[in-house]
């Protein structure tokens, strides 16, 4: 019954609403898209068949694009609208597709969620890797709107969630695992923990990981070149970058820029903070430690001047650029990983055929992590003298790093596929 996760979530936000509350006062971050999460969206008029598709975050904006540029090509009579769930996610969404109706999914409280659907009348809901609402998919179920699971994924933490609403609400099961559903599965380990939660087998297809797809293996050179250029950084110069950083990393890149650049004085050190709104404060802490501070909004203004007597730190403050960023690099360490956090995408720099390096905590890509160093396609630094060392290493044997790096990028290459396997299976549902 939907009232036993509205009664959930009511609660939780009764607890918490003082933090809430405080929270949407002080920081822009939670007052962004409230009237959409409450259900105030635009009504989607005309007859075309529509699509609603649904990427949690950056990467799951970013794995869709794939599908949806599929989906338009031999699907013009469609329309297709895209939602997310967390602000970056929004901002990649709105950047990547600025021709569609791009809005944040609806908070999942049952009268939310029915109003929504009925605003959006979807034909068709295509959910990237298994961001499961059940408030949604109940709407969804009762109005007998397939759902479509790509690039779909199931950890042990989530099946056992799964289970227990299944257990607690005989709705949820029923919107779950009814035939109208269809689960494309990354791997077959993920496959079986769909048929674990009492799905069909033959609604479930092994398809493969679109993000493959995705990742460019190339960025065009003027756009490398404007990037070079906006920075100053000559052909003669090594890049570092650390990126998709989070609080406490930024402190160990500095620390080691600033040994390596004592022997090395062509290094340059370009920071990408996984979230924008910490670049104040990572600013902060490279001038605390000796070094200016260029922010990319900064750079892009005609007046700005750069400081010719001091050490300059790049400081990325956009959002969206991470992969053009990527490009200008001769070495790349992907954050979130130093600390206990799971870590960061890091197949998008190997894909460029950079050499990568990141921490120990990578458990959010297990499957990506294991598959580079298996391949010796990548490094990987349990402390912050280990990561000094593999950098070090990087910049004084540039042809093992580079033959690093071709490796990763050939890895990418082998594992394309997945977007076909995906299309197939939604035109014979689409064509039903």
């Amino acid at each position: 019954m939907p009232l036993i996760f509205d009664s959930f979530y009511l609660t939780a936000s009764l607890f918490g609403s003082p933090y809430l509350l405080f929270k949407m006062v002080t920081s822009k971050r939670y007052r962004t898209g409230l009237n959409q999460r409450f259900g105030i969206t635009t009504d989607r008029t005309g007859n075309k068949p529509g699509i609603w598709v649904h990427g949690a975050s950056v990467g799951e904006v970013i794995t869709a694009k794939s599908i949806v540029k599929r989906i338009d090509e031999e699907f013009p009579e469609c329309e297709i609208f895209i939602s997310a769930t967390t602000n970056t996610g929004f901002s990649v969404a709105e950047k990547t597709f600025s021709d569609k109706n791009v809005f944040f999914l609806p908070a999942d409280l049952s009268w939310i969620t029915k109003k929504v659907i009925l605003k959006k009348k979807p034909n068709f809901i295509l959910l990237v890797e298994l961001e499961i609402w059940p408030n949604f998919l109940i709407s969804a179920y009762k109005k007998k709107i397939p759902v479509i699971i790509v690039n779909g994924r199931i950890s042990d933490r989530s099946l056992k969630a799964y289970r227990a609403l299944s257990y607690i609400s005989k709705d949820f099961r029923k919107s779950l695992t009814n035939e109208m559903n269809t689960f494309c599965a990354r791997t077959e380990l993920d496959a079986q923990r769909f048929r674990d939660l009492g799905i069909a087998d033959k609604q479930i297809f092994v398809t493969g990981t679109m993000k493959y797809d995705n990742i460019p293996t190339r960025i065009d050179e003027g756009v490398s070149k404007e990037l070079k250029g906006l920075f100053h950084i000559n052909d003669d110069d090594l890049v570092l970058v650390g990126g998709s950083t989070h609080d406490g990393e930024e402190e160990v890149l500095v620390r080691i820029y600033a040994k390596l650049n004592e022997t090395y004085p062509n290094l340059k050190l370009i920071l990408v903070p996984r979230h924008i709104e910490r670049a104040r404060d990572v600013a902060r802490l490279i001038e605390k430690m000796g070094f200016v501070s260029v922010r990319k909004t900064e750079a892009e203004r005609s007046h700005y001047e750069w400081q010719k007597t001091k050490k300059t730190i790049i400081l990325i403050d956009t959002v969206g650029d991470l992969g053009k960023i990527y490009s200008l690099s001769n070495y790349v360490f992907v954050g979130k990983s130093l600390i206990p956090s799971g870590g960061q995408n890091m197949m998008e720099p190997a894909g460029l055929g950079k050499p990568v390096v990141f921490g120990p905590h990578t458990f959010n890509f297990k499957e990506e992590t294991e598959l580079l160093l298996k391949n010796d396609a990548a490094k990987v630094a349990k402390t912050e003298v280990e990561l000094f060392e593999t950098i070090e290493t990087f910049i004084r044997d540039p042809e093992t790093a580079k033959e690093m790096g071709l490796k990763a990028q050939k890895i990418i290459n082998e594992k394309r596929g997945a977007t076909n396997r995906n299309i197939e299976i939604i035109r014979n549902i689409i064509m039903n």
